[in-house]
């Protein structure tokens, strides 16, 4: 659906990825982690097409829509609340206002020179309708606006009238209305009360197409995701299964990384020890130089450093 191939990029001398090959298919739905600053928005972003790679590229079919729910900064203003959330069907509004005006020229005109025309377009029109849920909008759009917390009251209100948690609601309903093909979403559960964080749980669990998500909620990761993606060391690795799984393989890991990097550390410092005391001798210079050529060979092993864990989250800050 989506893949990054050899993506690099960089802010100054800081940089998030290297070289980077990772891929989303479709009905993917991951939970993308890592420590503060490792580069988690960015990579929303650049998959959104708001942000540019350095260098590498990310390639998706043409026709791949995508929807991205950035962590704050979205405000509405103009329309109601349920004007603003249906604004989701704009395509099918427009689709419908066509399908009232060749009514009203059939109706004007029923015998014209193009009455067939007019026909054959409008059962079009009405199929397409039909066929993308036209005549179910009402229901769909007060579902998802009663699910994220929104009472029957707020549906005429002014969106403007809305705080700034709940301005995020409503970008998060519109975005879900939408139903792109790759959901991006960068803290999603930030806005919200329990139970609606539980109701979004189960619409991502029900989502047919692939999902992207950040979120420093542990039990929400756990239920939602089918497989982690982390950034760390300016590349992604990525780990099938729930999140508490993926805590358990992670930290087998560094704990056979950092047995690794000790061992490397301590071979490294026993030929520097040798280098530096045979380094003026004659009769050692061959193996001096042998050892002076093993360490140029050497790619330190990197570690990443160590994470305080934080309850109820994620084990290291995301």
């Amino acid at each position: 659906m989506i893949q990054l191939s050899a993506v690099h990029k960089a802010f100054g001398a800081r940089v998030l990825f290297d070289a980077v090959t990772w891929q989303v298919q479709s009905g993917d739905r991951v939970g993308l982690c890592g420590p503060n600053g490792a580069g988690k928005t960015t990579l929303l972003r650049m998959m959104a097409g708001l942000d540019e790679p350095d260098a590498g590229r990310l390639a998706h079919p043409a026709d791949l829509t995508v929807g991205y729910l950035p962590q704050d900064g979205i405000e509405h203003a103009g329309r109601t609340l349920f004007e603003e959330a249906a604004g989701a069907f704009d395509e099918l509004a427009a689709m419908e206002a066509e399908m009232r005006e060749i009514e009203a020229r059939l109706a004007a005109a029923p015998a014209g020179a193009d009455h067939e025309q007019l026909l054959s377009r409008y059962s079009a029109l009405q199929d397409t309708f039909q066929h993308q849920g036209g005549y179910d909008i009402e229901a769909r759009v007060t579902a998802v606006l009663r699910g994220l917390g929104f009472r029957p009251a707020d549906l005429e209100r002014p969106t403007e009238h809305f705080s700034g948690g709940w301005q995020m609601r409503i970008a998060l309903a519109k975005l879900l209305l939408q139903r792109p093909r790759l959901l991006l979403m960068d803290e999603p559960t930030n806005h919200l009360d329990l139970e609606a964080r539980n109701w979004l749980e189960d619409f991502l669990v029900g989502y047919p197409h692939a999902v992207v998500l950040v979120s420093h909620d542990h039990f929400f990761l756990d239920r939602v995701v089918t497989g982690i993606a982390e950034i760390s060391l300016r590349t992604i690795s990525s780990f099938p299964g729930s999140y508490s799984a993926f805590l358990v393989e992670r930290d087998e890991r560094l704990a056979r990384l950092r047995e690794s990097k000790r061992l490397q550390d301590e071979d490294v410092a026993r030929m520097q020890a040798f280098i530096d005391r045979f380094r003026y001798k004659a009769t050692k210079a061959a193996q001096v130089q042998s050892r002076v050529k093993m360490l140029e060979k050497i790619t330190p092993i990197e570690v990443p450093p160590e994470r305080k864990r934080v309850h109820n989250c994620n084990d290291f800050t995301y």
